[in-house]
């Protein structure tokens, strides 16, 4: 079980970073300023896609919401840091005065993404629980 949830991190940072590098990429050759706004959008989207699907993935094998938490925002931290690795940190590596703000990237960014990620997860996790509660208890009332 703790191979797949494993898997399930990996496989979910992967795509972060996938979709982080391929709209970045896109959003390069754009031909115009709504072109590159409507990839950075896409990313967006993708990623909340990815999180949604990880969430739920997560939630289904039933384990407690703390750990759910951990899991999704492990993998949004990897992630990040996948995305920071390839793309800032990549173009500034050979220059010594940026040396600081490339360090900084590897970083922040884990950081500056996961714990919102934890922090979101969590409280969906707590609203859902919540929710399934309300409705057992309404639905014992009924039968």
């Amino acid at each position: 079980m703790r191979q797949m949830r494993a898997w399930a991190v990996l496989l979910a940072s992967i795509a972060y970073v996938v979709v982080g590098i391929g709209t970045a990429i896109l959003a390069g050759v754009a031909s115009s300023p709504p072109g590159v706004k409507a990839w950075r959008l896409a990313a967006w989207l993708l990623s909340l896609a990815i999180f949604g699907i990880h969430l739920a993935i997560e939630r289904g094998r039933h384990a407690h919401r703390l750990r759910v938490a951990v899991q999704v925002a492990l993998a949004v931290a990897l992630g990040a840091l996948g995305v920071a690795a390839f793309g800032p940190v990549r173009s500034h590596w050979g220059e010594p005065h940026l040396l600081k703000l490339t360090v900084l990237s590897l970083v922040a960014w884990p950081v500056l993404t996961g714990a919102p990620a934890f922090a979101v997860a969590l409280v969906v996790g707590f609203v859902l629980d919540r929710v399934a509660t309300a409705t057992q208890s309404s639905r014992s009332r009924v039968a």
